[in-house]
């Protein structure tokens, strides 16, 4: 069975557009308020955390991806990948984490802004992050000799 070359960007139009109408769907379901905050105050109150989360997401990414034209590892080797998803994760948890304990406001509420700010609920958010730090383990664990 041939899958025609158009077949894939289809294929990731229509996941993408079924994505995009799943998060507004759930997105009416999320809370208002949280203490007292509305969930706008909540995204300005923490724009900083929300920005630099968001931007160390895609540092994750590209630098994942980076160790491919690098040369150091074959096209078809997994681990970069693995590892771009991974920090991709990782980078922007530990933004939502120091960010909000060095200005002295709450990691909780942070973390609710930064799911707020996705326009996603929270478990639609860190649900991901959880999967790509599986990955970055792996990944890891790849680099580990087998001890053959």
């Amino acid at each position: 069975m041939d899958i025609p070359p158009w077949g894939s960007a289809v294929s990731g139009v229509v996941g993408g557009t079924l994505a995009a109408w799943l998060v507004a769907y759930w997105a009416r379901g999320l809370q208002t308020h949280y203490r007292g905050w509305s969930r706008a105050a909540l995204r300005r109150r923490h724009r900083t955390t929300i920005w630099a989360a968001n931007s160390l997401l895609f540092v994750g990414l590209l630098a994942g991806l980076a160790l491919y034209p690098l040369g150091a590892f074959a096209s078809n080797d997994h681990r970069p990948a693995l590892i771009g998803f991974g920090l991709a994760s990782l980078l922007p948890l530990l933004a939502l984490v120091i960010i909000p304990f060095l200005t002295g406001r709450s990691v909780r509420e942070a973390f609710l802004a930064f799911a707020v700010g996705q326009g996603a609920p929270v478990w639609a958010t860190y649900l991901p992050f959880a999967g790509g730090l599986v990955c970055l383990v792996v990944a890891l664990l790849g680099f580990v000799p087998n001890g053959s």
